[in-house]
């Protein structure tokens, strides 16, 4: 990977997670990062920050209309 780009803050890690595996259907690697909130919650527990999704930048436009299509106003 050259240059990860950001292309969405879920709420949770089961919606990040979800996000992953359909970039993955489409043949596009990322990248979650996020505070792991271990024993003290679970994958749909809100996360304050967040769970940020990163693909490399030669997949941003396919990577932004796939997400933005299944989880747009999450």
């Amino acid at each position: 990977m050259d240059k990860l780009v950001l292309i969405k803050n879920f709420p949770n890690r089961s919606f990040a997670e979800q996000a992953k595996e359909v970039l993955a259907q489409h043949n596009i690697i990322c990248i979650l990062k996020s505070i792991d909130v271990g024993i003290l919650g679970t994958a749909s527990s809100g996360i304050p920050q967040g769970v940020n999704l990163y693909v490399d930048e030669e997949h941003e436009e396919p990577a932004l209309r796939l997400i933005d299509a299944l989880y747009n106003g999450i």
